[in-house]
């Protein structure tokens, strides 16, 4: 029987890396970039960091304030840090002014305005951004010249207005308007945002069949989470500061909004600091806790407004 002989097959052999030698001269030049890298991060965290020390400042000072005796808080030279800490301080200036009842004022005054911020600058900002209309730009353009006019120069024809309709003494002037889009601000805001959504989801759901407010429900609202929050939290904080306004329009202690209170609790205890500083600080924690609560959504809303989708 013949015996056919096969070739052997050829052994194949990985290929052998190549050494790579990398100059000495680039391992220097990446050196150096790396620790200039690091020396402009450092110098860069170290400022922010003073700014923000500058800007906690009077925070701080008020809450160390708030823990003193009443010497302590008037001695020369001054005493940074309280001893003992008189924690009584803030039972005693709550007790002096009923805050609770300014406080539910307050979240009242804030809550509505926010609903009403929301409702109709949404609204109106839709019909700014995804629909057309004959002349819409020129009356968006006009709607933002008007934050231009200060306040005081409507100041007075509103408050003739309002007292006509027997709305002087209560919070309707403050809050029925921004149920009818009165924050030029917020609308603004949210056209932006609305802009940067694609055009192509709400041409997808007309070919469904779906109805602009439909649309505007359940395509664009749930989109915008990021900037609704933003525009709630920006008003939530103009109401909760807002001292102008309630000052004009409410005249009843009962209806006393915190900021209108601190200034009543300003007049009959301004020279005792320890109390007036506790009282401030309680006024305070709640916006800190609210923007502490809400700072990612806020970021995320204000960084992708004015972006093009």
């Amino acid at each position: 029987m013949a015996v056919t002989d096969k070739p052997a097959e050829a052994t194949v052999r990985p290929p052998v890396p190549k050494l790579v030698v990398t100059p000495y001269r680039s391992r220097r030049k990446r050196g150096k970039a790396r620790r200039h890298e690091i020396a402009a991060s450092v110098a860069k965290h170290t400022v922010l960091i003073i700014l923000s020390l500058g800007f906690l400042f009077p925070l701080l000072w008020m809450i160390s304030t708030s823990l003193k005796s009443q010497p302590q808080a008037i001695v020369v030279p001054v005493v940074w840090w309280p001893h003992p800490f008189v924690f009584s301080n803030y039972p005693q200036a709550l007790e002096s002014q009923p805050f609770l009842r300014y406080l539910w004022n307050t979240f009242f005054y804030c809550v509505t305005t926010v609903v009403g911020v929301l409702l109709s600058s949404s609204l109106v900002a839709y019909g700014f951004s995804r629909m057309s209309w004959p002349g819409r730009d020129k009356v968006f353009f006009v709607m933002v010249a008007t934050l231009l006019l200060p306040f005081i120069v409507t100041l007075i024809p509103l408050f003739i207005l309002f007292k006509d309709l027997g709305w002087v003494g209560s919070y309707k002037p403050l809050i029925i308007p921004t149920f009818f889009g009165s924050s030029v601000f917020s609308t603004f805001l949210l056209r932006q945002f609305f802009m940067t959504i694609p055009q192509s989801l709400s041409d997808a759901a007309r070919i469904d069949g779906a109805g602009e407010l439909r649309i505007f429900s359940r395509i664009i609202l749930p989109l915008a989470k990021p900037a609704l929050a933003t525009v709630a939290l920006f008003q939530f904080l103009y109401a909760w500061n807002d001292f102008l306004g309630p000052l004009i329009y409410i005249n009843a202690s009962n209806l006393y909004p915190i900021s209108i209170g601190l200034y009543q609790f300003l007049s009959q205890y301004g020279t005792n600091w320890p109390w007036l500083m506790a009282a401030s600080t309680a006024a305070t924690v709640p916006i800190i806790i609210l923007f502490f609560l809400t700072q990612k959504t806020f970021i995320q809303g204000i960084t992708l407004t004015g972006e093009k989708g």
